[in-house]
């Protein structure tokens, strides 16, 4: 059997289950609560869902076991700090919040689409670039990601910047037991910027909403490797792809947060979301060889969600006022 055959196969039986979870769970419901001129949106949004189940499952089977036999650090299995992660996770992953972010931006979105229209703005069509090379879906792919990689260095280096923005960041940071599951223990307001300017990016280079769905789950599924409490080095293959141990080192205490030398200063490093290309290019990059420990100086936040996100709030409110 050939690769060809086998994603084929893959695919048929992705939207099989796709068709049979609409047809028997979300149609009737939508139909029960009258709600079935949403119908197109939420069978495209189960794309998120279907593709979040599959991350999770990768996460559990794979990443927690391989977390198990080469660990960074000694952990305890299931620490308490942890648990809120998990929940992270969920809400994320299983397109509970990127369809609230679709609800409330799609008509901004909408306008803003017009608003280029009329002004003759044209988009990368990265398509066209090379006929017979970049019109390979495969090639353009890969030009998107590493587009959107870009644009994802700069916000995430933005929010160790300035200080209001650090107050919501700093939650990602807090955690001192890093796990797969990791990723997206954020606070909701700097998610909902990193969405909008993701989703803005990706509409001016003309990303197409199928391949925008893989982009964000394939990027989602290697952080939550690069979050993972694994000891892992790669090689010469360090310099093409953000692994574990690099990314550590920007959730390292003193390290990845604080200017070097300078206790308390914004700074860090290592802040590349896929590649350390930019890492390197701009000179934000530290290859780690030893494991350091992870969080934030002087930060210590509570286990509940919603007494993280009004910390969060609070602290990041705070830097607005006199001093």
């Amino acid at each position: 059997m050939d690769l060809s055959s086998i994603t084929s196969a893959i695919s048929s039986a992705y939207g099989s289950v796709q068709e049979f979870l609409f047809a028997k769970i979300v149609g009737p419901l939508l139909y029960q609560f009258d709600l079935m001129s949403w119908a197109e949106d939420v069978f495209d949004g189960m794309d998120w869902f279907l593709f979040g189940c599959i991350q999770i499952f990768l996460i559990m089977t794979v990443l927690r076991t391989w977390e198990r036999f080469a660990p960074a650090e000694t952990q305890e299995r299931f620490a308490k700090t942890s648990r809120a992660d998990v929940l992270y996770t969920l809400f994320h992953r299983l397109g509970i919040f990127h369809g609230l972010v679709f609800i409330t931006l799609s008509g901004l979105f909408f306008q803003i689409d017009s608003v280029l229209h009329d002004f003759r703005f044209a988009r990368l069509n990265v398509e066209s670039w090379w006929p017979g090379v970049t019109s390979i879906p495969m090639v353009s792919f890969l030009v998107y990601l590493i587009l959107l990689d870009l644009v994802g260095y700069f916000y995430h280096r933005a929010s160790h910047t300035f200080n209001w923005w650090w107050q919501l960041h700093a939650l990602h940071h807090s955690q001192t037991v890093m796990t797969a599951w990791s990723d997206n223990r954020n606070h909701i307001l700097d998610d909902i910027m990193d969405a909008a300017v993701t989703a803005f990016f990706a509409l001016l280079f003309g990303v197409s909403p199928g391949q925008f769905i893989i982009l964000i789950a394939l990027s989602q599924l290697i952080q939550s490797w690069q979050h993972a409490n694994i000891k892992v080095h790669l090689g010469k293959a360090q310099y093409l792809l953000v692994s574990p141990m690099f990314h550590r080192m920007h959730h390292a205490v003193g390290y990845g947060h604080e200017a070097q030398g300078k206790p308390g200063v914004l700074g860090g490093c290592n802040f590349g979301v896929l590649f350390p290309w930019w890492d390197v290019l701009f000179k934000t990059a530290i290859f780690p060889k030893e494991v350091y420990p992870t969080g934030v100086r002087n930060l210590k936040v509570s286990h509940n969600i919603l007494t993280q996100q009004w910390q969060g709030l609070v602290h990041s409110v705070k830097e607005f006022m006199p001093k």
